[in-house]
């Protein structure tokens, strides 16, 4: 896996369609090679290039209804990149559309589990090789809206948020979960996004209870004081409030839902309960003086490797999972610090609004 190539940044600012078209237009490449070789190919034999638009465009109404702002620079990206609306949704809709295997390891602490007193909130990205993309899918994008917030935006071409930071110091963390139930309404990327269009923990959190939820997944929810770990489905969400620190991988942890996942999903199994374990423990050793060279730690743990923390892709069985990039932001500095491929072979970059 190479990473000759750094991080590609982006700073988009003006209207969400403007935002959107130029989005779309200055990544029109990546956005192409993600649609034909990563849905239309890796997805072909589960389904039809037919059946994917068929399904992507019932998410469309949900989503207008859900953030009238967010389907504007849907339709901005469309126009930039070249392809059709039902095409960009398709991508934003990715974690309803495929059985995703379980990836991703987040974390957060604050208050006296770290050493300044600060949050910290972390993850590796997790994926396989065609989401890498040779290492030109991860992107990262400055968000200058005309109102409300500035973004800073981790994703990949065509989505518009996979996790992120913004300038009130709210910052989100995704990780896959088993599937409970699974309808069309709001796909999981879009809340990601509208997270991050918040200007307060509370209207962040209402991001996801007001949204016809379309699938399940768990979110790490902070600001510069508060951490939330948010597990929801299409018919519930629970949320659990820390004072010190979060850890999660890729299985429901609440008791609300931990006796209904079906824990056969793909390749997480056992991995995601070590994954989840190591890094509470990792939190505990190091409660009272974490700081952001403790944090880089945490994300290049190799306990139970390959499929560690810090994950690689030797495993025997299923898709060959690894950690694509990996970050640590700080909230109260509005700093996004990133490791461009797996952490334990490249360094952190800080970013800044």
């Amino acid at each position: 896996m190479s990473t000759e190539k750094p991080i590609s940044a982006l700073e988009l600012s003006g209207g969400p369609f403007e935002r959107g078209r130029k989005y779309g237009t200055h990544f029109k490449h990546l956005i192409a090679h993600l649609i034909q070789e990563g849905f239309y190919k890796e997805l072909r034999a589960r389904t039809t290039k037919r059946q994917l638009l068929r399904r992507a465009k019932r998410y469309a109404p949900f989503i207008e209804d859900y953030s009238p702002e967010i389907a504007e620079e849907l339709k901005g990206l469309a126009e930039g990149s070249g392809r059709s609306y039902e095409e960009i949704i398709m991508i934003n809709a990715y974690e309803e559309i495929d059985e995703l295997a379980g990836r991703c390891t987040a974390f957060a602490a604050t208050g006296n589990a770290t050493k300044d007193g600060k949050t910290y909130l972390g993850q590796n990205w997790d994926g396989v090789d065609w989401e890498w993309g040779g290492g030109e899918f991860a992107l990262l994008l400055t968000i200058k809206r005309n109102d409300g917030v500035n973004i800073l935006n981790y994703t990949s071409p065509g989505f518009l948020s996979c996790a992120g930071l913004n300038s009130n110091g709210i910052g989100i963390c995704f990780n896959t979960v088993p599937r409970l139930a699974l309808r069309v309404g709001v796909p999981t990327y879009i809340i990601v996004a509208d997270v991050l269009r918040q200007k307060t923990i509370g209207e962040a959190l209402n991001s996801v209870l007001r949204a016809k939820r379309a699938g399940c997944f768990n979110f790490v929810i902070t600001d510069e004081t508060e951490l939330y770990d948010v597990e929801g489905t299409p018919d519930d969400v629970d949320i659990a409030y820390a004072d010190d620190c979060i850890a999660h991988a890729n299985h429901f942890v609440s008791q609300k839902f931990y006796s209904k996942q079906d824990m056969s999903f793909r390749i997480s199994r056992g991995s995601t309960f070590v994954r989840y374990n190591r890094m509470r423990r990792l939190l505990k050793q190091k409660f009272g003086a974490l700081d952001l060279e403790t944090c880089e730690g945490f994300l290049k743990d190799h306990v139970n490797y390959p499929s560690s923390i810090c994950q690689h892709p030797e495993q025997e069985k299923g898709p060959k999972i690894r950690s694509l990039d990996s970050w640590i932001m700080v909230p109260a500095q509005r700093e996004f610090w990133i490791a461009h491929g797996m952490p334990c072979e490249h360094e952190f970059q800080q970013f800044k609004f």
